[in-house]
């Protein structure tokens, strides 16, 4: 059961105060800006995403440009084709240090909480079991959408600046790539949740959120090979993040088939909330 105070102030008027959710969301978020982890994450961000658009003005110059067509022919050869370009905005290089960031970050959210106890305070306010876990989640889900969005959007705008439509990046892609973005930071949510609740310590949750991330990786790739199936590589939910993209644009031959990924998705996602559901409950807090 929560503590309650006896010296606590009169319950406020909820209709006219500002969400709880939305409250405790926004203080996780200045937490994390605090943490200053973005110095390091942002100069490879920034790597990866440069990379991305020389390759995106090559392959513009090679349409355009007379002395590098005769490049074009081995460019083909080298550089992804249409819709494996698309998928490739939202590079495996990116989302492999995007977990690492998410395992930094979010894997101190509840943890921390519970280091301090300060959830028994929480709960001592008018905040419900829900309100905490849904201000968590947002705080999770914002910062691998944001990093996301931005190898999403900056591409297609500069695609259409320079080519218009008949740029190297669909003028449609967000449409595709954007469900995919959602996907993965709701997978790298939950998982790094999970991994933050079972733990006491924000550095126990980070072991703890790499060592679901390899674990389940190995375990994925150990039955794919034993069965010959790739299905099994779902397991993985790294490999799900590097599938989504490739799946919703069409990419023929994706190392994951669309069922398996979904299916493991969803089993991951319920996984985890549910763990992180029961590890924060009131009865939980003390």
């Amino acid at each position: 059961m929560p503590i309650y105070a006896p010296t606590l102030p009169p319950r406020p008027d909820l209709t006219k105060a500002a969400s709880p959710i939305l409250v405790l969301a926004k203080f996780d978020l200045a937490r994390m800006l605090r943490q200053k982890l973005g110095r390091f994450f942002g100069i490879v961000f920034l790597g990866v995403l440069a990379i991305n658009l020389m390759v995106l003005y090559a392959k513009h110059l090679m349409v355009v440009s007379p002395d590098m067509a005769q490049l074009k022919d081995f460019a083909e050869l080298v550089l992804p084709q249409p819709a494996s370009f698309q998928a490739s905005l939202l590079h495996p290089s990116m989302l492999f240090f995007l977990w690492f960031q998410a395992a930094l970050i979010s894997g101190g959210l509840i943890a921390r909480d519970t280091l301090h106890r300060i959830r028994p305070l929480i709960y001592a306010h008018p905040v419900r079991p829900s309100d905490y876990v849904a201000s968590k989640a947002i705080s999770a889900i914002a910062v691998p959408l944001c990093v996301q969005f931005l190898f999403i959007f900056l591409p297609w705008l500069l695609s259409l600046l320079i080519a218009g439509p008949d740029g190297p990046v669909w003028p449609t892609a967000p449409l595709y790539l954007i469900p995919a973005a959602a996907i993965n930071s709701v997978l790298i949510a939950s998982v790094a949740l999970g991994a933050s609740s079972i733990s006491s310590t924000p550095k126990s949750g980070f072991g703890w959120a790499l060592a679901l991330l390899f674990g389940s990786t190995a375990i994925g790739g150990i039955l794919a090979g034993i069965f010959r199936a790739q299905a099994w590589l779902a397991l993985s939910p790294m490999g799900l993040t590097d599938a989504w993209p490739r799946i919703l644009c069409g990419v023929e031959g994706a190392h994951i088939p669309l069922w398996a990924a979904a299916a493991s998705t969803s089993a991951h996602f319920f996984l985890w909330t549910y763990v992180v559901v029961s590890r924060t409950r009131p009865s939980e807090a003390v």
